[in-house]
């Protein structure tokens, strides 16, 4: 029992010492974590409003907006090409046309995208995008279309 006494006490007080001895490098270095972790946090991969086109022979107002906000959330910016616009085919009944890079630039309706980093075709030959599907909670899913190949 004393020496547990005795170790505890002698942890406890190197521990006080080199926290008041390190006390703003440990505030300081509380505060960067915090920072970066609500950094990180913050950034989010979604799609650029206004940078896409619905195109669906019959869709009501309510149902534009519901997709709208869906496919803003989600992120297309993975597949959006550089010099030119995509169609991605959606299971509800709708086709979206994602505006290409630099139409998005030159229409300013993202004046500060760098179009550099998108690509001008599929990374491998013959690519198939999936049919997406956007569920009554909003989520979007995507699932492998054989009939849907390359279309631009």
């Amino acid at each position: 029992m004393l020496l547990y006494k005795l170790i505890n006490n002698t942890i406890t007080n190197i521990t006080k010492s080199i926290i008041m001895k390190n006390k703003p490098a440990l505030i300081l270095s509380f505060f960067i974590i915090c920072f970066s972790t609500l950094t990180s946090l913050g950034q989010s991969n979604s799609t650029i409003k206004n940078s896409f086109i619905i195109h669906a022979a019959s869709l009501s107002k309510s149902d534009e907006a519901f997709y709208t906000k869906s496919i803003e959330a989600a992120d297309f910016e993975q597949f959006r090409l550089k010099d030119q616009p995509l169609i991605l085919k959606f299971k509800n009944g709708f086709t979206l046309e994602l505006l290409s890079a630099k139409d998005l630039l030159v229409k300013n309706i993202a004046p500060s995208i760098d179009i550099n980093k998108y690509s001008n075709y599929p990374a491998l030959p013959n690519h198939r995008y999936p049919l997406f599907e956007i569920l009554n909670t909003g989520w979007v899913t995507a699932a492998v279309d054989p009939t849907n190949t390359k279309t631009n």
